[in-house]
């Protein structure tokens, strides 16, 4: 981290005030663009049916200067059907009842092969082809976390500029703290965990976005992963309502009802809502500018 490489990452100085969540309109995925100049880049909307929350930077794009380079907004990667779109914003109990989300094999995010047969492949291989044609010089895929403290990274390396905006450069909008690990990964460092095969979490016949798209696109490709819930007082349930949603996972991702009965018991009367869409726009605006600064441009 040089002081010059914490100077460039203040190109953009995006307006946040502004920001707001939105469900897309279509189920189409398109691209999306803001801004004139280099570089151009990526930024991959609504990776899993169910993490909306990276649509929070969408109005304050529009302010972007010009000249301070070009980003293409892409997807939806994976909409949800019209009846699973929770309130935006909403709370946990919305969530976990309205949330959609496929079992592993049926999802784009673990679709990406070079001949496409299902239909999560072939919407994984929507989203590579317009990503090509954007050319950008990295990709950033935009995701949720409903049981992180802290905004964190997936990615095949670190990058320490990022990791800095993400933290000194939110101020006291997180815990100063490191991401939690999850099982099936490394950690890179305290922000990042290592990008993890299909066939880690048992998805065979094709692979992982973060595995997959760096080859096939030949540019860095990394995750931002956006905390979605407020935990305050239901902090010590966390844990526990995380246990119960990873059962779920396993178990194919359905009828949610006995997933919410337990969350329901975990926190009782208290609520837990949304991170503001302000907040969330100023993760991601801090990722984009921590990347422009990495790739020097």
């Amino acid at each position: 981290m040089t002081v010059d490489s914490v100077r460039q990452a203040t190109r953009y100085r995006l307006p946040h005030a502004d920001a707001e969540y939105a469900w897309p309109k279509g189920d189409a995925a398109a691209v999306e663009w803001y801004g004139t100049g280099d570089p151009v880049l990526a930024l991959g909307l609504l990776p899993h049916a169910n993490e909306p929350l990276g649509s929070a930077i969408r109005r304050p794009l529009a302010g972007l200067a010009p000249g301070a380079g070009r980003i293409a907004v892409v997807g939806p990667v994976d909409p949800p059907p019209a009846n699973r779109r929770f309130p935006l914003p909403g709370d946990l109990r919305d969530f976990l009842r309205l949330g959609h989300l496929q079992p592993l094999d049926q999802q784009a995010e673990f679709g990406h092969c070079s001949e496409p047969r299902t239909p999560a492949q072939h919407r994984a291989a929507c989203f590579r082809r317009l990503v090509r044609e954007v050319a950008p010089a990295a990709l950033i895929l935009l995701h949720n976390d409903p049981f992180a403290r802290v905004p964190y990274l997936y990615a095949d390396r670190r990058w320490p500029v990022v990791e800095h905006l993400l933290t000194k450069g939110l101020g006291d909008v997180f815990p100063d703290e490191p991401a939690a690990e999850p099982e099936w990964t490394s950690r890179l460092s305290p922000r990042v965990h290592a990008y993890f095969k299909a066939a880690v979490i048992g998805v065979r016949g094709s692979e992982a976005a973060g595995i997959f798209l760096p080859h096939y696109l030949g540019i860095p490709v990394l995750t931002a992963e956006l905390p979605m819930f407020r935990w305050g007082e239901a902090e010590a349930a966390r844990p526990e309502v995380l246990a119960a949603m990873e059962t779920w996972i396993e178990h194919g991702a359905g009828d949610s009802r006995t997933l919410l009965a337990e969350a329901e018991r975990l926190i009782g009367g208290l609520r837990v809502p949304m991170v503001e869409a302000q907040v969330s726009a100023r993760v991601v605006h801090a990722v984009m500018e921590g990347v422009r600064a990495e790739l020097g441009r």
